[in-house]
């Protein structure tokens, strides 16, 4: 199995040119101004991201050359981070009573509150609309929650804390959790019901690992932590692939939460 990822990565890698040179295209959002970050894009190039502006925080969905803010009422804040095929977007947004979940789809927004919880925060959500997230309980101790038609917790065994991200469509969540020995590693859930661990290789130096996608063939992609800053990495059958922007210092780990 592991001669075959390789060789399939083998074949992604085989078709760049080498010195790899990565050449990013970059879109310049004409209608907001501010800080932004992208967190997510389906398969008819719609993004979403988050904007910072002023003292807050904005969420939005950039299509055909167009941001549109995604606004709630009376929200001090709102933050989005997914968005599946037909245009459903999810995030969070806080207000006078705490943060809450949203769902965002054709102007209308749907809170999405984990029951009992202080705060809510929609991370992922796949073509058949099912939600992952996290949520934070009355005793302060973040917890992570499936939801689809009722909410379901989901904690990695032993973990201090567990942070769902994505949810493909298949129905495998990829995410982080801090463990007892005070690093953070990355998971996979699968829709069997089977956690697993995944960890960057001690080889590569790395301390921390954070998984942030992963696609319906279960490649997954997220960013691990060594002694120099940051780094992006690939996951494809348990062959991993360090990955660093051109002329990027990975010792420059400044990290804003947009």
């Amino acid at each position: 199995m592991k001669k075959a990822a390789a060789s399939s990565l083998l074949l992604i890698l085989s078709s760049l040119s080498y010195p790899v040179v990565v050449r990013a295209a970059s879109v310049t959002f004409t209608s907001l101004t501010g800080l932004g970050r992208l967190h997510g894009v389906n398969q008819n190039n719609q993004l979403v991201g988050n904007f910072l502006i002023g003292d807050g925080i904005r969420g939005f969905i950039y299509e055909n050359r167009t941001a549109t803010r995604i606004n709630v009422p009376n929200a001090e804040q709102t933050a989005v981070y997914g968005i599946e095929n037909n245009g459903r977007v999810v995030g969070s947004y806080i207000d006078s009573k705490g943060e809450h979940g949203l769902l965002y789809f054709r102007s209308q927004v749907t809170t999405i509150d984990y029951p009992g919880a202080k705060s809510t925060v929609a991370r992922g959500i796949n073509n058949p609309q099912r939600i992952v997230g996290y949520f934070r309980d009355v005793n302060d101790v973040q917890h992570g929650f499936f939801f689809d038609r009722e909410f379901t917790p989901i904690d990695f065994p032993g973990a201090l804390t567990t942070y769902p991200i994505a949810i493909n469509n298949p129905g495998d969540i990829v995410g982080y959790y801090v463990g007892t020995d005070g690093h953070t590693h990355g998971f996979r859930y699968d829709k069997q019901g089977t956690w697993t661990t995944i960890d960057v290789p001690s080889s590569f130096g790395a301390t921390d690992t954070f998984v942030y996608g992963i696609n319906s063939s279960g490649t997954m992609v997220g960013s691990f932590k060594d002694e120099v800053g940051t780094h992006g990495f690939i996951d494809l059958d348990g062959v991993f692939t360090s990955f660093d922007a051109p002329e990027t210092p990975p010792a420059l780990a400044l990290w804003l939460k947009v």
